[in-house]
């Protein structure tokens, strides 16, 4: 097998982190939030395919190069339009109502965010293959309803679930602190043995060092401020 590469771009105007795993001729990529063109060059440079999107939860800063990347992907080697070639869009059934509505978020930045529809709505629990590679997808919810982590050898892309001695939001439509706080302690952090954490902001951390230090531990909601 090839040697797995990894590569990472910030987009949007939240810095969000778009990931991009490519093994031998194909490859996935992880929330691209935008530059759709900068994602395509890699894969042409790695002389590989994008299989597939897989998308940590809905929200627009996550979601907002999809549509355009799966255009981009979708033309052949003479320009041409062949949807053989589109890559497959992997999301949470919970999340599919902010795709199209301010449930999303984008408003909150004046992003509108193409639409597109996803061709697996995920459950939680699967396991993937992908480019040939095993994709677990852990049910995450907490920041989102939908929000998933996808553990790939020994990265797991977090999302906005947690971050580096940090932890998402959770003041958001269908955010719930609780939710968020059983996500990390009784899924993430009852993981066996350690891992590299890719969040959707920000810099890696690892399981280990979390699970001893992130706040989340001994965390109590915040009131929601009431009009």
């Amino acid at each position: 097998m090839s040697d797995v590469k990894y590569f990472h771009l910030y987009t949007g105007k939240l810095d969000e982190n778009a990931y991009i795993v490519i093994n031998g001729d194909k490859g996935f990529v992880v929330d691209p939030g935008g530059e759709e063109q900068a994602i395509i060059d890699i894969f042409k440079g790695a002389k590989a395919r994008i299989e597939a999107i897989l998308l940590t939860h809905a929200h627009f800063d996550h979601i907002g190069g999809v549509a355009n990347l799966v255009r981009l992907a979708s033309i052949d080697e003479n320009g041409n339009e062949d949807s053989s070639l589109a890559p497959t869009v992997f999301m949470h059934r919970l999340d599919l109502d902010k795709i199209g509505s301010y449930k999303n978020m984008g408003f909150s930045m004046g992003v509108k965010v193409e639409k597109f529809t996803p061709d697996v709505l995920l459950q939680g629990g699967e396991t993937l293959n992908i480019a040939g590679l095993e994709v677990k997808v852990l049910h995450t919810p907490g920041h989102s309803k939908g929000g998933v982590c996808y553990i790939v050898k020994d990265k797991i892309f977090v999302g906005d679930t947690l971050f580096f001695m940090s932890y998402g939001r959770y003041d958001f439509y269908d955010g719930d602190f609780q939710e968020l706080k059983n996500s990390i302690i009784n899924k993430l952090f009852r993981l066996k043995g350690n891992y590299t954490l890719l969040s959707g902001h920000g810099e890696p951390t690892t399981l280990e060092f979390e699970r001893r230090n992130n706040p989340i531990l001994t965390a109590e909601e915040t009131p929601r401020a009431v009009d």
